[in-house]
């Protein structure tokens, strides 16, 4: 995946360390000595970030090691054990520039009016990308197909759908992984502006943004395996806000790295789904994995509502960055399924 704006600072803020002829180096490998950087630092960084095809890549390289990538984390109050794996340091350092980018993000928050037609998921600026939903400014992503081949099925009260990817190009692909990621910045922002911790102005969030008829199913991984079931908008809504205000917890999803992935069908329906970290009082306390089912609806000028969800929390140590990328077909399908 191309890298984003905030892993670019990363990457340069990193190779800072790299001695001249490392960083000289480095560049010549990176370009096949095709481009000369002549000597100059400041070509050399820009020439390597702007010739790496991603993030991981580059951080994979031979001249980027685990004791770069150790001093790096620590630098930034981030202690990984001595005997760290390059992998894993490496998805720490991601890690690191996901959260910075979302600080930063946060320091844009503005209160939302209070006007109707502001709260509604607009189809049409969710294509553009250029609706901020109350919460902040995104930037521009590029789609990659993660997983082309995998088929998602979900039962509800009408039909069984299978979503695939539509044919449509480049573009389609594109347009729609922006309004997937447009969503789930939006969802989870309005969200966690309900935990009284966070001090800020709670956001629009509530019924108005689900169907009649939503339907969400929480699993919680046992043994004993729990699972629960949610229908109607006022309880869908009302078990999102009891998990923030309630029980104080704050959802970090994986927007950047494989977080992702986005489907659509020809009947209209728009699977969105995604991965990311669960936090309460500054402490992690697992992973997450969810899915959306989203459906223009026609009463409202086709913008977009929640028709499903199912979210799986997790309890357990955090080592790696969640990918929805590093699970199995059959996992896919699992979180899929409802």
């Amino acid at each position: 995946m191309p890298m984003s704006d905030s892993e670019k600072k990363g990457c340069i803020d990193l190779l800072e360390v790299l001695s001249d002829c490392d960083l000289y180096s480095l560049a010549d490998t990176v370009t096949n000595k095709k481009i000369p950087v002549g000597g100059n630092r400041r070509e050399a960084l820009k020439t390597i970030v702007t010739f790496s095809t991603s993030a991981q890549e580059l951080l994979s390289r031979q001249k980027i090691n685990k004791d770069v990538l150790f001093k790096y984390l620590v630098k930034y109050n981030v202690t990984p054990s001595v005997n760290t794996k390059k992998p894993e340091l490496i998805d720490e350092v991601l890690l690191l520039w996901m959260k910075q980018s979302q600080k930063r993000s946060q320091v844009k928050v503005y209160t939302p009016q209070a006007s109707p037609s502001s709260s509604r998921l607009s189809s049409r600026d969710l294509a553009s990308g250029s609706h901020t939903f109350n919460a902040v400014k995104l930037e521009s992503h590029t789609v990659v197909n993660h997983s082309p081949t995998i088929n998602f099925t979900i039962n509800n009260q009408y039909n069984t759908v299978n979503v695939n990817p539509v044919a449509g190009g480049a573009s389609h692909e594109q347009d729609l992984h922006k309004l997937g990621l447009t969503f789930i910045k939006w969802f989870y922002d309005s969200l966690n502006s309900h935990n009284p911790s966070r001090g800020v102005t709670p956001k629009d969030f509530g019924p108005q943004h689900f169907y009649g008829d939503a339907k969400l199913m929480v699993l919680l991984p046992g043994p004993p395996e729990t699972r629960e079931n949610c229908t109607g908008q006022q309880a869908v809504s009302e078990k999102f806000l009891h998990f923030v205000s309630r029980e104080n917890l704050l959802f970090n999803p994986n927007c950047d790295h494989g977080g992702v992935m986005v489907k659509d069908d020809p009947h209209g329906l728009v699977v969105v789904m995604v991965c990311g970290t669960i936090h309460k009082d500054n402490q992690c306390l697992g992973v997450f994995d969810q899915m959306f089912g989203l459906i223009k609806d026609p009463q409202f000028h086709n913008n977009y509502k929640i028709k499903i969800s199912k979210m799986k929390l997790t309890a357990t140590a955090v080592s790696n960055l969640p990918r929805l990328t590093d699970k199995s077909q059959a996992e896919i399908s699992d979180l899929a399924a409802v």
